[in-house]
């Protein structure tokens, strides 16, 4: 195997170390590992929004806060146990306000960089608003349903609810643990394509499989978990850290394609485990036109890392987008997605009955993806 079998180009390594600058100068926090203190800073205008009548309040230590008018007219309690209130691009803090019999009253989001889509679908009465009226020792045990498509998010906010209500109850925070039957399926079901990816991947004679094994990974890894790797959770991660407790499966799915690189499997995620890449493929397989590939090279130089490049020099530049808009995968969260991400996605599927899997054309994920791998072994386009 030759050298440039092995190595990744000069221009890549620089992409990669400039992305690493830009989201680190960007983040202003230490990241690689999660952080077990986030600090939270609440003003005279967040607690207005539960109690719009207050003119000051005074903190009470451990994030309560008694809040006044003319007189006092409530509390608010900032949940703290960050290392359970994670979504899909980081911290996801709560405030929530509870009246002197210590009934909830409101519940809203302090900053964060959760999508607006997902943030409006939490803000619905079927998910926030069921806990107004309900009593702090009542929401330890309160059950909610996450909201589908926001699974994250929501669970964020269900880990802060309870972990708040725990601390002022004195009860033990880790007897509050949200379980159900169709987390565990969820579970045996990414666990079982876990496995049968890389079944697909290295035993002979399973590229007849490869339809109905594309078909689960659309249905399990897209339509059921609406779990892709983007450049925004790679962003959330660099910057907050690995959430393994909260993002278990996305962190499992990360290092698997990473450490398999190493061996010879360059593109597993995309290839396999992608529900994007499943989407165009089985496009591609049944569309009655013929297929082109998409012109993405310019002097040597792939769409991806031109995309990539201009994600990072906004960065560095103090711009920063919102990163989901920047690719199509939360087009698998239709029931909450907005009609833009929508029109992404078809407009994919679309393409990809005339051109070869177009975004993975110019996907930037993938570009990150190729990078970091060690091996650079010669890949099987099915």
């Amino acid at each position: 195997m030759n050298k440039r079998q092995i190595e990744a180009t000069a221009y890549q390594y620089s992409l990669i170390v400039i992305l690493l600058i830009a989201i680190a100068y960007r983040g202003g926090r230490d990241f690689i590992f999660q952080k077990n203190e986030v600090e939270v800073t609440v003003g005279i205008e967040d607690l207005q929004k539960i109690y719009p009548n207050a003119s000051y309040y005074t903190e009470k230590g451990h994030g309560a806060y008694d809040i006044y008018g003319k007189n006092k007219i409530g509390i608010a309690l900032l949940s703290s146990d960050y290392s359970q209130q994670f979504g899909y691009g980081g911290i996801v803090p709560l405030l929530i306000g509870v009246n002197d019999s210590l009934t909830i009253t409101k519940i809203i989001l302090m900053p964060n960089k959760e999508t607006g889509d997902y943030i409006e679908a939490i803000y619905g009465k079927d998910f926030i608003g069921k806990w107004q009226g309900v009593k702090l020792e009542d929401a330890m045990q309160f059950d909610v349903d996450v909201v589908s498509g926001a699974t994250l998010t929501s669970k964020a906010v269900i880990a802060g609810v309870k972990h708040t209500a725990s601390i002022v109850m004195g009860s033990d925070a880790s007897l509050i643990k949200e379980s159900s039957l169709w987390t565990r399926v969820k579970d045996i079901l990414f666990l079982s394509i876990m496995v049968l990816s890389l079944v697909m991947a290295f035993k002979k004679g399973t590229a007849k499989y490869r339809t109905i094994y594309l078909l689960l990974v659309l249905v399990i890894m897209g339509l059921i978990l609406n779990n892709a790797i983007s450049v925004r959770s790679l962003s959330g991660w660099l910057q907050d850290g690995f959430v393994w407790r909260a993002n278990w499966q996305s962190s499992v799915v990360f290092i698997l394609a990473v450490s398999i690189s190493f061996i010879g499997k360059r593109k597993l995620y995309c290839n396999y485990l992608c529900p994007m890449g499943a989407l165009q493929e089985l496009t591609n397989r049944f569309t009655p036109f013929k297929k082109r590939n998409l012109p993405t090279t310019l002097k040597g130089i792939t769409a991806k890392e031109m995309y990539l490049t201009l994600i990072a020099g906004a960065l560095l530049l103090g711009f920063t987008p919102e990163l989901s808009y920047l690719e199509p995968f939360a087009f698998f969260s239709f029931r909450i997605a907005g009609i833009g991400l929508i029109l992404f996605g078809l407009v994919v599927v679309l393409l990809s009955l005339f051109f070869n899997k177009p975004w993975c054309s110019v996907c930037p994920t993938g570009c990150l993806m190729d990078t970091i791998s060690y091996k650079k072994a010669k890949d099987i386009d099915f």
